[in-house]
Parts: C-alpha cells; structure tokens; sequence
C-alpha cells in the first residue's frame, strides 16, 4: 500500500518531497548571502548529504535558479560526491557552477537546461516526470536571471514549484497549467499577498491547495511580510484557494 505523498520544509525556497520513500529535493542545499533568508540548519544539512533519514533515497535535486538562497555550489558537491544514486537537474547556470568544483561528475548524473522564457521540456524519469518550465524571476533587477518551474508527478500527484517567478501574464499565459490538475501549488509569499498574483494563481493555475515558502526570518522582517500575507489570506481565505504557510523548518504536509 502507498503512503500518501509529503512535503518537508527544509530552507527558504527549499522542500522534500516525499513519493512514497522516492523523494525529490528542490532547492533545498543553500547558502544564503542574505542574513533574513532560511538556510538549512547545519544538522539538517549534514543529514542531507549523509542520506540518514528522512534524507534517504534522495533521488533528484532540483534547483529553480542559481542565487545563494536557493542554491549553494559547495554542499551541492558535496552532497553529490557521497550520494551516487542522486541525479541533479537546473537551468545551464547552476550545472556550470556545479562543475566548476566537480568537474569529473558523471554526465550521466546530471540534465542542464537552458530556454529562453516560456521554453518548456518534458522529462519522463523512472518514478517521476517533471516538465520544466523557463521563468521570468520577480523583480526587474532580476531581469536576467533564468528560474526553472518544476511541475512534479508522482502518486498520482502533481505539484508544481515556482522558484522565485514573477506572479505574471507573461510566465503563466505560455503554458496550460489548468490542464494538469495541480494538487499543490508550492510559491514565494507574493502570491498570497498581491491581488494580482491572487488572480494569476485563480485564472491560470487552479491548484487544489497552495503552500507558501520564502518568508525570512520573523526577527528580519522588518517590512512586516509575514504579517501582510497572513492577514491578506485571512480577509479572502472563505472565496480563495486553501493555503497553507511554511515558515518553520521541518513543517510537513501530506499532499
């Protein structure tokens, strides 16, 4: 009999997720240059690269883009090195600064992708399939930077990771996420917190259920983001998309 599918919040933008003892971690090994933003914890990151559980069986590491809160070049190596079953996928960027450190890493172990925005690829993998979906990042002065969308099946469910994408017309009209009948939307708090995002997220993206990631640290938030998006979902929670907030590290949620 198959479990039922979870979710573990790691760091910032990172989550596990678990497919009946498959998982998948995305985002999950950073180093952020920015004090505000949820690193691994030391003791949660040294279980990651030594597969102790629930870090076993690891059998994916996705990155959204290559920035220091959501990836880190060194762990990533290391994690790599010492877990020979793992395969790790992201856009060009983050691949070239994986081998950078570790440049006999097996071509085999690793998929590099690089679409211009709104480019897509469909990846059917033993146990999963993942489309990748190319992003605008949020924020003009991230105008350049690539972010992958990762939309993940497996059980039977679909769950898609958004990285750091502007809540836009332009990342979500290119692309029929309606047609996929996403159980979980997985986003940065934007999309709980801007009404525009909120109409994105209901016109082109219909998730059963949404979890908000990417909030800094409560002592850091010094513009009251965590406060904003949970009172904003309070006020609309009756007529909206059940959401769920993932701030504390370790929070899971069955899918």
């Amino acid at each position: 009999m198959r479990s039922v599918p979870k979710i573990t919040y790691i760091s910032n933008a990172g989550v596990l997720i678990d497919f009946s003892g498959k998982k998948v971690l995305v985002d999950g090994l950073c180093n952020s240059e920015l004090p505000w933003y949820k690193n691994p914890p030391l003791e949660i990151k040294e279980r990651i690269i030594a597969g102790t559980t629930p870090f076993d069986n690891i059998l994916l590491l996705l990155f959204t883009h290559h920035h220091s809160d959501h990836f880190d070049a060194e762990s990533t190596v290391e994690f790599l090195k010492q877990r020979k079953e793992t395969h790790v996928i992201a856009n060009n960027r983050v691949i070239e600064e994986i081998l950078k450190i570790h440049p006999n890493l097996n071509k085999n172990r690793w998929i590099g992708f690089n679409p211009s925005p709104g480019g897509y690829n469909n990846l059917p993998l033993t146990g999963f399939n993942i489309k990748l979906i190319s992003m605008l990042h949020d924020g003009k002065e991230y105008k350049d930077v690539q972010n992958i969308a990762y939309l993940i099946e497996g059980d039977g469910k679909k769950i898609l990771h958004v990285g750091d994408a502007r809540p836009c017309v332009e990342n979500y009209a290119c692309f029929p996420f309606v047609n996929f009948n996403i159980d979980l939307l997985i986003a940065p708090f934007p999309y709980i917190s801007l009404p525009s995002a909120r109409k994105i997220v209901e016109k082109y993206l219909k998730p059963h259920r949404i979890a908000i990631i990417h909030f800094p640290y409560r002592e850091w938030d010094r513009f009251g983001w965590i406060t904003t998006a949970k009172k904003n979902y309070v006020k609309i929670k009756e007529d909206f998309v059940e959401t769920v907030f993932l701030e504390n590290i370790g929070d899971s949620i069955n899918i």
